[in-house]
């Protein structure tokens, strides 16, 4: 009983008892009452006896707290109807001893009648005679509720394994005190019995139902020594009514962890001590399955998630409840239920392999098909045999597990033998497994399952390449071949189709890449491969499709030169002769103004179809006109590794464009008679930017034999006026753009102005007859 004791104390000391002080049943302290604005204004109610007149003493109780030990007692209470129970407990070991040594006064108030009755006086624990006389040596809890009042062996300073007068042992003896006050507390949420000789519950019959109570807790005693303050502690009000216990509101959760085993766990929720129940699905009777209450023992799981392993359980599905020991020694109501299902784990009695015949129907034909019989027997049938499955093994196939060669299928129990196709499977190993409808597997001893095979892989397929230039290697990649027996992969080369292939690679290539490292100084355009996969079975297959690659190269290609070049009002006419390389890849043509440091890019031509013009790069150009300054053209040639040739020898031109442009102009005008002068107008939709140009008006009169230059006008002018016209002359006139580079516009249309002739002066004067 001692080393229960132990193991239940180091639980409860550090866990168990806090369960008991925050519990959420009418837990009332004085404290509480005053922070209630709606609870009624307590009344210091006197025992009889008791000195009223108390000034000086709270003032030295005052400054005893402020300086010495002060606790409080944590009073719980609950109404049954025909009573009243009350269950405390202090703050720790030393309040509740001296609790034991001086007792406690309970004091009740009837609300209603406003009378205080003092219901008992010095309550202390029983003593040890009266332990031993009320209760057997069989009753463990009621020894461990003796032990932690008159335990002889309670450990004394000089007992502890620390030397005497350490702060170790200090805190050893501290540690077995919390101790010894949390087994008191625990078994007094287990038997009431034992919480009413502890003296740390009390019942009070005398009331009456449905009335309003108040209780009180006062240490009988003050401290003699004056060193401990222990506050008295109220209910607050309560009304006498029967107690209707609450479901037992917990998550409940299950894993299987054996055959016929399940591990059940619940969240703790303010307790210390459960019950744990089953039942059958589809019974009504309930089994409690613990033979005592459970309890955490362990102080790390005080916040943790409580276990409980029931075992030895049928296949079936069964329903868990819980129930908790609350601080009043009652059971609250039931959890919900919560089912398990056990599943059937046992599995049939395995079969056994007989005979393994392979059959080749064309042995002259390597693609032909494999057919193997395997021959069976089984001597148990038992009731729930769902058939025969048959399981094939192979490090390198199957992963290193065991897979079914039936595609889901399984066997009649009764058959003794089957016939499957095994063309795509190597040699392996091979049992037998009966399986049960639960899913349940009897596996047979394994067998060697020969098969030898003679199909050579396909060809692979998807090779594809990637050259690096910096380190002169080519990468080859190509897809895996579909067959799962391919042992390892050759990669072979060669220079021209028409040559012959040379394998390139050393040992046995497993990977479906290959890098192939080449020269760079080659003048040759390709490089071909091609790559076979063979099998475990030495069995060579058929080689991919050839690929070919262009080779890297670092030789830069030959330079381009000028074969001819001329220049009219329409462009740049060049003819360039470019390098026949077998790298030659393509050409860029360039332009740039011999003023500027940038070039240009004009064209790109592509190496091939240069080379099926005769290497010729024929290019007309018509860059922007510019009188003052030379243009410059080059090309630069490239191989397939991007390596340049660098600049050819630069042609060097002007481009003034051509001397008479087209730019439409509307010309009109009309003779002003009022004011004597020609009246002229012009309009353009586009003109040139800039300021470098000007209108240029031209007139052709009576007597001129020619059109000749009148005057100019600024690009934002748009009218004229001409007083050159006589009466009776006719005038034409157009109008073009003059470019300050000497360039001009076509002329706009011609139009043709009259000036009337004067009246004549009539003979007379214009004097009256």
């Amino acid at each position: 009983m001692k080393k229960l004791l132990t193991l239940l104390c180091v639980a409860l000391c550090l866990g168990n008892v806090h369960a008991l002080l925050t519990n959420n049943l009418n837990l009332t302290t004085d404290n509480q009452v005053q922070d209630d604005k709606t609870a009624k204004p307590q009344k210091r109610q006197w025992l009889p006896g008791e000195v009223k007149d108390t000034a000086q003493m709270n003032r030295e109780a005052q400054a005893r707290m402020r300086r010495d030990y002060t606790s409080s007692i944590n009073l719980l209470s609950r109404s049954y109807g025909d009573s009243i129970v009350l269950r405390w407990a202090p703050d720790d070991y030393v309040t509740w001893k001296f609790l034991c040594k001086v007792g406690v006064d309970i004091v009740r108030y009837d609300v209603e009648e406003s009378v205080s009755d003092t219901l008992c006086r010095n309550l202390k624990p029983s003593t040890l005679e009266q332990f031993r006389n009320a209760y057997s040596e069989e009753d463990s809890l009621a020894g461990m509720a003796m032990g932690t009042l008159y335990n002889q062996d309670a450990l004394r300073p000089d007992q502890t394994k620390e030397p005497e007068g350490e702060v170790t042992s200090l805190f050893e003896i501290y540690q077995e005190q919390q101790m010894s006050f949390g087994v008191a507390v625990f078994v007094s949420e287990l038997r009431p019995d034992l919480a009413d000789r502890l003296q740390m519950r009390f019942a009070d019959r005398n009331v009456k139902k449905g009335k309003r109570y108040e209780y009180r807790i006062i240490p009988s005693e003050p401290d003699p020594t004056g060193h401990i303050m222990v506050y008295e502690t109220s209910t607050g009000e309560i009304v006498n009514e029967k107690y209707r216990p609450e479901p037992y509101d917990v998550e409940i959760g299950d894993s299987v962890n054996s055959i016929r085993g399940v591990r059940l766990w619940w969240t703790r929720k303010n307790y210390s001590s459960y019950e744990i129940e089953r039942r059958r699905e589809g019974e009504t009777a309930w089994t409690r399955i613990n033979k005592h209450p459970y309890v955490v023992l362990m102080p790390e799981q005080e916040h943790m998630d409580c276990f409980f392993n029931d075992e030895n359980l049928a296949p079936g599905a069964y329903e868990y409840r819980i129930l908790a020991h609350d601080p009043f020694g009652d059971l609250t109501e039931p959890s919900q239920t919560h089912t398990v299902v056990i599943p059937d784990r046992i599995a049939p009695r395995a079969p056994q392999l007989t005979w393994i015949n392979i059959d080749r129907p064309k042995e002259d034909d390597p693609s032909a098909e494999v057919w193997a019989d395997i021959h069976f027997e089984k001597d148990t049938m038992e009731a729930d045999l769902e058939g025969i499955d048959l399981l094939y093994y192979h490090e390198r196939i199957t992963q290193g597990e065991w897979r079914s060669l039936l595609d889901g299928q399984l066997i009649n129990p009764t058959d003794t033998v089957c016939r499957i196709n095994v063309t795509n499977i190597p040699t392996g190993m091979i049992c037998a497994a009966a399986v049960d409808t639960e899913g349940n597997y009897g596996y047979s001893i394994p067998q060697l399952l020969r098969v030898s095979d003679m199909r050579p892989p396909a060809a692979p397929q998807g090779l594809k390449a990637e050259t690096s230039l910096e380190n002169g290697t080519i990468t080859l990649t190509w897809n895996p071949v579909e067959e799962d027996d391919i042992a390892y992969y050759e990669v072979a080369f060669a220079n021209d189709t028409t040559h012959k292939f040379l394998v390139l690679n050393e040992g046995k290539l497993r990977d479906t890449v290959y890098i192939d490292t080449v020269a760079l100084d080659v003048n040759q355009k390709y490089i071909y491969y091609k790559v076979r996969a063979i099998d475990y079975s030495t069995n060579i297959g058929e080689y991919s499709e050839v690929l070919p690659v262009i080779r890297p190269s670092s030789i830069p290609p030959s330079v381009a030169h000028l074969d001819s070049a001329y220049v009219d009002g329409k462009g740049v006419y060049m003819r360039w002769i470019a390098g026949n390389d077998e790298q030659m890849a393509y050409h860029k043509v360039y332009r740039r103004l011999v003023s500027e440091k940038e070039w240009t890019l004009i064209r790109l031509c592509d190496a091939d179809s240069v080379k099926l013009a005769g290497d010729v790069i024929e290019l007309k150009d018509h860059p922007k006109e510019n009188s003052y300054g030379q243009y410059a053209y080059a090309v630069e040639s490239f191989n397939y590794s991007h390596v340049s040739s660098g600049l050819s020898m630069q042609y060097l031109t002007r481009f003034t464009g051509d001397p008479v442009f087209k730019l439409p102009i509307k010309l009109s005008g009309y003779y002003d008679k009022d004011k004597k002068m020609t009246k002229l107008a012009w309009e353009a939709d586009k003109l040139p930017e800039g300021k470098d140009w000007y209108f240029c008006i031209w007139r052709k009169g009576a007597q001129d034999d020619r059109f000749m230059f009148l005057l100019s006008a600024e690009p934002d002018e748009r009218d004229f006026s001409d007083r050159l016209l006589q009466a009776g002359e006719n005038a034409e006139y157009f109008i073009q753009i003059q470019m300050e580079d000497g360039r001009e516009s076509e002329p706009s249309n011609t139009i043709t102005v009259s000036a009337p002739a004067d009246k004549p002066i009539p003979a007379d004067n214009g004097k009256k007859k």
